[in-house]
């Protein structure tokens, strides 16, 4: 799963993604940037603010374990690999 989460943070142009966590939790990637991948590990932002000149300063962050990783899929896809119906 670390080489496909690297693949998909390396894609050009980058696509937003959704991890599903094995918690039953879900993660969305809106930004190539604002994610640390180590080897077993990846640490990414959930909450942040702005400076005083609108620079990106992260409040809070989650590691997870890439070993709880069990899908990784688009963002508007739900955990089978449906697509929903837009309204």
């Amino acid at each position: 799963m670390e080489i496909y989460l690297l693949d998909r943070l390396e894609d050009r142009p980058f696509k937003p993604f959704r991890m599903h966590m094995s918690d039953g939790s879900r993660l969305d990637v809106t930004d190539s940037g604002l994610i640390m991948v180590g080897e077993s590990s990846a640490i990414m932002p959930t909450a942040w603010t702005k400076d005083d000149e609108g620079r990106k300063l992260i409040n809070h962050w989650r590691t997870v374990a890439i070993d709880h990783i069990v899908q990784i899929g688009d963002i508007n896809e739900t955990v089978d690999g449906k697509h929903r119906k837009r309204k």
